[in-house]
């Protein structure tokens, strides 16, 4: 128990870092790409193309889009 207390703050740090580092890694990109693909599709719909060409629409959105936010270069 005396261990535990000696490194409460250690302890603290490293999980705080951990929580940090998911969120930037994990979740913050998995928002973005959802949140780009979303509009992308919903930028598309009144747009009368082929399927084809809609699908190329999407996709540059999507990239312009996540490079927007930083994801990709």
């Amino acid at each position: 128990m005396e261990k535990i207390k000696q490194y409460k703050f250690i302890i603290l740090i490293v999980i705080i870092i951990l929580g940090f580092s998911f969120y930037w890694f994990e979740w913050r990109p998995a928002k973005i790409r959802a949140r780009c693909l979303a509009e992308g599709e919903f930028a598309a719909v009144p747009l009368e193309f082929v399927d084809n060409k809609r699908f190329e629409f999407i996709v540059n959105y999507y990239l312009q889009c996540v490079r927007r936010f930083g994801l990709e270069k």
